[in-house]
């Protein structure tokens, strides 16, 4: 089924930096796909300013402020959900610029891979300071995707695992998504919130995805550009990300198995000693984050299991 008359474009942004923003909506602006092939939804996720006040929408004939006054990313994407109209839906985070013909090159791929359920694409960095020297390795902390040939799976693979800057994905699968997340207090404390740098909210689309029978995949022929302020390779940022990341982990892994979190054995604190012992300054610390995140991870679903039904 064609899908270039059907798609949905959804930034959710909580006061989002205003030069960063205005490039990703030029980048818009300027889609080889025609405005009256897809719509356009801001959802403002409780922004101290409101943005519908600051951004004139008026460029494109089917778009729209909406205002998710609950704080969280989840929330603001499942608003987005609700809200959209489209077969294919484009999530676009507020400071990536996509690539003219993204719009065009996703309708054409989840048109001719029927198999495709959720795909993202090429993501590279544009540091407004160089990251410090040891923080190559792990730019996918900070979702940058330097693909050069396109992977798909119908299993869980990290490998070919969709980012959820550009996440493109199929109404039926996001409905299926926000129909659990709603009905679970844990689904909704993965993602942002304000100042907290929780994640996991993508990897669960994902998953919803392949149980539905679908693949996912990363693919060349969708690029863009990720915005990346001073502020997010700053070592202590860096060291607080890779301690929500390692949380998000467990707490997916606590929400699938309905179990609580093991407690470490003496062979994990064994390898972490020997580590801390013989690592060096980087590695010391992600130890020390390690064990930092299951506190968080802990005290998370303390406050799911007190907001209701926690799966």
């Amino acid at each position: 089924m064609p899908l270039n008359n059907n798609i949905t474009v959804i930034i959710c942004t909580h006061n989002p930096r205003p030069d960063y923003l205005r490039r990703t909506l030029d980048a818009l602006k300027v889609q080889t796909l025609p405005f009256d092939q897809w719509e356009f939804l801001l959802i403002d996720n409780a922004s101290d300013k409101p943005l519908a006040s600051e951004y004139d929408l008026t460029w494109h004939p089917r778009a729209r402020h909406i205002l998710e006054t609950e704080l969280g990313l989840t929330p603001a994407r499942l608003r987005g959900i609700r809200e959209s109209t489209g077969d294919l839906l484009v999530f676009v985070d507020d400071d990536n610029v996509l690539a003219r013909n993204y719009l065009s090159a996703a309708a054409e791929l989840f048109t001719r891979r029927i198999d495709i359920g959720v795909a993202s694409g090429r993501l590279l960095p544009e540091y407004e300071t160089p990251p410090p020297a040891w923080f190559g390795p792990y730019e996918s902390w900070i979702a940058v995707r330097r693909i050069e040939q396109s992977r798909w799976a119908n299993f869980f693979d990290s490998q070919a695992e969709p980012c959820g800057a550009g996440m493109c994905l199929r109404k039926t699968i996001a409905l299926k998504y926000a129909e659990r997340a709603t009905n679970s207090a844990g689904q909704r404390l993965l993602g942002r919130r304000g100042g907290n740098l929780l994640s996991g909210e993508d990897v669960a689309i994902t998953k919803v995805a392949i149980e539905m029978g679908y693949s996912m995949g990363q693919f060349v022929e969708l690029n863009s550009l990720h915005l990346i302020p001073s502020r997010r390779v700053a070592e202590p940022y860096l060291f607080k990300l890779y301690c929500n990341l390692q949380a998000s982990g467990q707490l997916l892994s606590w929400l699938e198995d309905q179990k609580p979190l093991s407690t470490p054995n003496w062979r994990v604190f064994a390898k972490a000693a020997l580590r801390f012992i013989k690592g060096s300054t980087v590695d010391r610390r992600l130890v020390v984050e390690e064990f930092r995140a299951r506190k968080l991870a802990r005290n998370v679903i303390k406050e799911a299991t007190a907001n209701g039904k926690a799966h």
